[in-house]
């Protein structure tokens, strides 16, 4: 991938997002899919009418392709959905850094504790578990809190020197 950028997801972009997002939840939960596929038959208009409605979308785009998606509502990260060809290549990173810049206060999320390729990622960089539980109906499955918060700037600053008031001396 030559040029990385994220940007506001456009109402043209709504059917490609729709399709990622699919492939991408067949690919990361194959078990879910199978379970939930009598449930989940319209996922354009549940995108539009409740993701797109509930959410800032922002989109990640390798030389004009769409290829992640994040849905953020303040401290919450719904979604982070990446293209399965386009995984481990700097796209879920820059996504879930625009999310830290949204939500420069912290933020949470869900997962499900099966998809332990997510969980791997977000503890890889930084969030931490935070509660275990049940998502809700009809899904019913397991999973998992993160959260995400800020190193504080002191935590930023150089350690104090170990030398004494006497400098380098020995």
């Amino acid at each position: 991938m030559s040029s990385l950028s994220v940007r506001r997801m456009t109402n043209a972009e709504i059917a490609d997002v729709v399709d990622l997002w699919r492939r991408s939840r067949a690919a990361a939960q194959p078990w879910l899919e199978e379970r939930m596929r009598d449930v989940w038959t319209d996922d354009h208009g549940h995108f539009r009418n409740v993701i797109a409605a509930e959410n800032d979308l922002w989109v990640a785009v390798a030389d004009e392709t769409v290829v992640g998606f994040l849905a953020i509502n303040r401290a919450l990260l719904n979604y982070l959905y990446v293209d399965p060809p386009a995984q481990n290549r700097g796209v879920g990173t820059l996504l879930l850094s625009k999310a830290q810049a949204l939500s420069p206060d912290g933020f949470t999320l869900f997962t499900h504790q099966r998809n332990e390729k997510a969980r791997a990622f977000y503890e890889r960089r930084g969030l931490r578990v935070v509660a275990f539980g049940i998502s809700p109906p009809p899904e019913s499955e397991p999973d998992v809190k993160y959260a995400w918060q800020p190193v504080p700037r002191d935590e930023h600053r150089s350690p104090p020197s170990r030398r004494g008031k006497g400098g380098q001396g020995g």
